[in-house]
């Protein structure tokens, strides 16, 4: 049965973590402006180095001719000059921690149901996707690497990089933010050569002098747009993972106030009963005195 006491503690109990739960959702509320600049300033770059990969694409056309005779491709679109293992690799971006709602397990739920008919290979990056991989019996060849959720570990990601590009095709798994209230579970196949953008189609063909070759230099680029477009689908998810965060913790907050009112007024009720039982003693011991 609950007591003044009780009851009393419990409320100390809540509001201090209440406390705790504002400090979260402060910090990543902090968190996410930081991220949001982040992603911005890595479009951008994936963009620019973009139009320069398609800008020497287009003013080397007769040398990319002979190279793609060579490899037996007849869509450049489907050209790459790099060398491919012939495999399709499915990569699941997770988290090392909880605390970031439910999009994570959603975006395993996506990678579950296309990963046992369409992959050759899977790549799990974060401690809780290598755990989900294990408790739902992942059969396919599984890679892992770790990440930190806090920041985007540069030299790390180039080492995740350096895995995937030796693969056909790479098909990334993450949750994307579609707004600051609704995140959504995403797939993306990052390893088709990129469109040239608005931009860069309405620019006039620049002539390079490519050396040591051609070849060599395009691979260039395109391993690093690849790393630009998988470096992007990292910091998209960390931003969709923290608005998660924010989402759950304003519900937490909100489960907390409601616990907070039904406890005071079970104060309330309990000093209402503690004050009335001191009346009815009283009343019961003047009665006493005037018999």
């Amino acid at each position: 049965m609950a007591t003044k006491k009780s009851v009393g503690s419990e409320i100390i109990s809540l509001s201090n973590i209440k406390g705790i739960v504002e400090a979260f959702e402060e910090i990543a509320a902090v968190r996410i402006t930081r991220t949001q600049d982040a992603v911005l300033r890595s479009r951008q770059f994936a963009s620019e180095i973009n139009d320069i990969f398609q800008d020497i694409k287009s003013s080397s056309k007769r040398d990319i001719a002979i190279i793609m005779k060579q490899k037996k491709v007849a869509d450049l679109k489907k050209m790459s000059f790099l060398s491919k293992n012939g495999k399709t690799l499915f990569v699941y971006l997770s988290a090392n921690t909880g605390l970031y709602g439910n999009i994570v397990r959603r975006t395993f739920d996506l990678f579950t149901r296309y990963v046992g008919e369409f992959a050759d290979n899977v790549l799990i990056v974060g401690k809780v996707g290598l755990k989900l991989a294990r408790d739902n019996g992942i059969t396919k060849p599984v890679a892992y690497f770790d990440f930190p959720d806090s920041k985007v570990d540069e030299e790390q990601l180039q080492k995740i990089a350096l895995y995937m590009i030796q693969f056909e095709r790479v098909v990334v798994f993450y949750g994307a933010v579609e707004s600051i209230l609704r995140q959504k579970e995403t797939m993306l196949d990052i390893s088709g050569n990129p469109e040239p953008s608005n931009a860069q189609q309405e620019k006039v063909d620049t002539k390079y002098f490519l050396e040591p070759d051609v070849n060599k230099i395009l691979a260039f680029f395109e391993k690093e747009i690849f790393a630009s477009i998988f470096e992007q689908a990292v910091r998209e998810f960390q931003l969709a993972k923290l608005s998660s965060r924010v989402v759950g913790l304003n519900s937490t907050i909100d489960n907390i106030d409601l616990e907070l009112k039904k406890t005071i007024i079970e104060k309330a009720r309990l000093k209402h009963e503690d004050a009335n039982r001191k009346q009815l003693q009283t009343l019961s011991s003047m009665s006493l005195w005037n018999t």
